[in-house]
């Protein structure tokens, strides 16, 4: 018995180790077959036995497009802004994206005000399988309930591009998308593709990649370089065919820019969109550059007379709240085109129709002369003046370290001209003073801090003009509009371009006695005593355009003055 037992335990034994030498065998004879198809197909796999053979680094054309679609999704939200709830195409145009690109994130901006987000949009979509709902609506209204992160859009955006649309817009593929991501992601300035630089994740791009469409006039140019002058309150536009270098493009198009380049802008999505933002974009230095391909229109839009007007009205209201806010007086215009019939007079409210940056903005044949359109907002005859109050003889505008607005400056010259016809038509001797006068020597035009004009004059030709004659008892407004009164802290008088409007020319009265001309019946430092013999005889100085009547030995006259002149006299004439 014991014998057999010895025998089933060592068949036991010898079976246990015939089975461990087949594994063995089995296990050495895969991995060495897999070692040499590694090697004959250049795989560098890690062993798992799922990259096996040639097809390794070969991926399928689904695989691609998943791929292609992830990769555009993690770079780029598409955030739809600008647009009017009255007349819209917004359903189709995220259908169109969300059919080439499943899951794509697209934000919908919606101003806060009733005539932009009335009637509201809806917008439901049936996911099928494996479809997350990614279309966001988020108002950009004011609400008292939400903290300031909260109220930021951008608080929401994940990806690092974002890509400015504009309503009605239809995709077509996603090939596109992929240009404008690798045009943005590469360092500029490198012609050859197998140079070029891809910019740091981490970078903030300072360029802006404006993608046109393709129903934008090509009769028209719609590059623009431009100019802002805060000191000077004036914004110029200069057309530009150079579509490397585009401040603002006026017709159509999209916007691709880095989140964190928006980041820094003080109110990037601002009305009038997108010209409030590219003035944002010059005063943060990003540039930008239009791609030459462009993307497919949606529906037409506004194609009725009234939709038109509406939305045309609202423009209008949007760019004066954007002057209002960057304190624009001046809007400079520099076109290729054939030079229209000058528009009525601007009192009448004929200049609202200026306020919107035309799409046709201006000729694509630069061969066309230069043509300079100047539209001045403010300072008009039922407003007041944009000087307000002085006080220390310093406007408000002077710690802003800003010049007198130019509208101002115009009612100013025009009140001058005005006064210097009534005077030279009755006869009456006068003499252009103090700083007006300072201005003419150095450069014959009116200073571009004066906020008004002093001209003095012999009390003794008082009663041959009319309406100093009729001002001294009450103001008097003559037949165009200006308005005649006498101070009421001296017996000088004052021409305003209206009552309402008080920018203005002071009149000086001065009584001559003896050898020494005295102020009559005003007061302060212009109130010198002079000689006559400045008087006699008198000189003349080119100002604003015209001779106008000064002192002789005007450098002696204006220092006795205390005012410093940088001229000579030279610049006079005799």
């Amino acid at each position: 018995m014991k014998v057999f037992r010895l025998r089933l335990v060592k068949l036991l034994l010898l079976g246990f180790l015939v089975a461990n030498l087949i594994f063995i065998y089995y296990a050495w004879n895969t991995l060495l077959w897999r070692r040499i198809s590694r090697a004959l197909g250049g795989s560098d796999g890690d062993g798992d036995g799922h990259n096996i053979g040639p097809t390794a680094k070969t991926l399928s054309p689904k695989d691609k497009i998943r791929n292609a679609n992830k990769h555009i999704r993690k770079s780029i939200t598409i955030m739809f802004y600008g647009h009017y709830n009255f007349e819209q195409d917004l359903r189709s145009s995220i259908e169109s994206i969300l059919e080439i690109i499943p899951n794509m994130p697209i934000m919908v901006l919606q101003e806060g005000g009733v005539e932009y987000s009335y009637p509201p949009v809806s917008y439901d979509r049936n996911l099928t399988t494996g479809e997350e709902d990614t279309v966001r609506f988020v108002n950009l209204a004011f609400d008292v309930r939400q903290t300031r992160q909260q109220l930021s859009p951008l608080a929401m955006v994940h990806t690092k591009y974002v890509l400015l649309m504009p309503d009605s817009v239809r995709l077509s593929g996603k090939n596109l998308l992929q240009k404008i991501l690798r045009e943005i992601n590469t360092v500029p300035g490198v012609k050859d593709p197998a140079q070029r630089v891809t910019v740091a994740s981490d970078e903030v791009v300072k360029r802006l990649v404006l993608v046109p469409f393709v129903g934008n006039l090509k009769s028209f140019s719609s590059c623009v370089k431009l100019n802002l002058d805060l000191p000077n309150w004036t914004l110029e536009l200069i057309a530009s065919n150079h579509t490397a270098h585009c401040d603002l493009f006026l017709q159509k198009h999209a916007i691709l820019v880095d989140v964190e380049a928006l980041r820094v802008m003080p109110e990037p999505f601002a009305l009038p969109f997108p010209e409030m933002f590219y003035i944002q974009a010059k005063m943060a230095n990003l540039t930008a550059t239009v791609f030459p391909q462009s993307f497919q229109e949606g529906r037409r839009l506004f194609a009725s007379f009234h939709t038109k007007q509406r939305r045309m009205e609202l423009r209008r209201r949007q760019f004066r709240d954007m002057y209002k806010k960057l304190q624009i007086k001046r809007l400079v215009r520099r076109v290729h085109k054939v030079p229209t019939k000058a528009p009525a007079a601007k009192e009448t409210g004929s200049w609202q129709h200026n306020l919107v940056i035309d799409a046709q903005f201006s000729s694509s044949n630069f061969s066309l002369p230069q043509t300079t359109v100047i539209d001045l907002f403010g300072c008009e005859r039922t407003t007041k003046s944009c000087i307000g109050a002085v006080y220390n003889n310093r406007p408000f505008y002077f710690y802003m370290d800003r010049h007198t607005p130019p509208c101002c400056l115009d009612k100013l010259k025009t009140t001058f001209n005005h006064v210097m016809e009534e005077f030279e038509n009755v006869g009456i001797r006068y003499w252009l003073d103090n700083y007006a006068l300072k201005s003419a020597i150095e450069t014959n035009q009116l200073s571009p801090d004066a906020y008004d004009i002093d001209i003095s004059f012999n009390v003794q030709d008082l009663e041959r003009s009319n309406a100093m004659r009729k001002s001294q008892s009450k103001p008097y407004v003559d037949n165009e509009g200006f308005y005649w009164i006498k101070a009421t802290d001296g017996h000088y008088f004052r021409v305003q371009f209206s009552k309402i409007n008080q920018v203005g020319v002071n009149l000086l009265p001065h009584e001559i006695s003896g050898t020494d001309v005295k102020a009559s019946g005003f007061f302060g430092w212009k109130a010198n005593t002079f000689a006559a013999d400045y008087l006699h005889p008198m000189s003349t100085v080119l100002f604003l355009g015209r001779a106008v009547m000064c002192p002789n030995n005007v450098l002696e006259y204006l220092e006795e003055k205390r005012i410093k002149v940088k001229a000579d006299e030279t610049m006079m004439e005799d």
